[in-house]
């Protein structure tokens, strides 16, 4: 077995590499560094826990309203081809919708008139689907009030997008 022959100078002259140590000083630096404690901002927190909040609101009321397979005549007729496309074209547009104002909110700090222009606008939208949504209950086959409702999704989306690249916050 042949041996390396620096790591036997190293083995045998281990003392004389190790006569130096840090300072004093330095050693308390590193003390002081390491045992600061994290601070977390009470406001930053809050802020937080309230948009996952709001967030988690709308969407719930989103889904509420919606209510399509609630619905008596939507659920005897969940096999129409048109009405499965509704309700997956909802859920598509929902989620991002969603995702796209959570990205909106965090520029709610920096842009405070932002909030009730976009959710005064999306209550608009709302509104106006509910009323699509019953026009589609009175005639549950009505194609134009389908693609209506969809189209009205597609709006919330560009809205939401729209906003994002205006303020690119």
């Amino acid at each position: 077995m042949k041996t390396d022959r620096l790591e036997d100078f190293v083995r045998n002259n281990r003392e004389d590499f190790n006569f130096r140590e840090p300072s004093p000083e330095v050693w308390e630096k590193i003390a002081a560094k390491t045992n600061k404690p994290k601070i977390v901002l009470l406001h930053r927190y809050f802020a937080r826990v309230a948009a996952v909040f709001l967030i988690t609101v709308i969407s719930s009321l989103l889904v509420w309203q919606s209510g399509l397979l609630s619905s008596g005549k939507l659920a005897k007729n969940i096999s129409d081809p048109e009405i499965i496309e509704l309700i997956e074209a909802e859920a598509y547009y929902s989620h991002q919708v969603d995702l796209k104002l959570k990205e909106i909110k965090k520029c709610y700090y920096t842009f405070p008139e932002l909030k009730d222009e976009i959710e005064n606008d999306l209550i608009e939208l709302e509104d106006m689907y509910k009323t699509l949504k019953i026009d589609l209950e009175d005639n549950i086959s009505n194609k134009s009030v389908i693609e209506a409702m969809i189209e009205n999704n597609r709006y919330r989306l560009k809205l939401c997008d729209h906003v994002l690249d205006q303020i690119k916050c």
